[in-house]
């Protein structure tokens, strides 16, 4: 049995259009059962623990960055009310899991697989809208570039050797 967390149900959309893109919004699908403690359910289970959760795909190096980055983790502890006292939450991205580090699964339940969805929907419509500026200043150098080799193509033909 798979468990599921609390995941976007819009379609996906475009994240970015050029080179090496990323096509679609990031989300996670599922948590990987077999990558939990064997103690859960039993009087060892560990008070924190790391759950494995799948993303829908490839992790970009920008959506890397950002969902590692430790003020990320510790808004989100925040959201969920998570004690200060105890492990601090920690999320680290191993190829399309993530390893959502001294949490359990039931703060994933209560508010922490909710949090994490917001956050990756966040995250992509940040990355979409940085994408979009680098685009527009990218044209605008480009416009420039072709004005400027406009010009000087203008001046190189005037020129007569008479």
């Amino acid at each position: 049995m798979t468990t599921t967390g609390n995941t976007a149900h819009s379609p996906a959309t475009p994240a970015t259009d050029g080179p090496g893109s990323v096509t679609r919004d990031l989300r996670l699908l599922s948590v990987l059962e077999s990558g939990l403690p064997t103690q859960l359910g039993t009087p060892d289970e560990p008070a924190a623990y790391t759950v494995p959760a799948v993303f829908s795909r490839q992790v970009s190096h920008d959506e890397r960055a950002r969902i590692e980055a430790p003020a990320t983790a510790q808004a989100l502890a925040a959201q969920i009310g998570a004690p200060a006292d105890g492990p601090t939450l920690r999320l680290v991205v191993s190829d399309r899991r993530l390893l959502i580090e001294n949490t359990t699964l039931a703060q994933l339940h209560d508010g922490l697989a909710a949090a994490l969805a917001a956050m990756l929907r966040d995250l992509g419509r940040d990355l979409r809208a940085q994408t979009s500026e680098r685009a527009v200043e990218a044209e605008a150098l480009a416009v420039g570039e072709r004005r400027r080799a406009a010009a000087t193509h203008t001046v190189a033909e005037s020129i007569r050797f008479v």
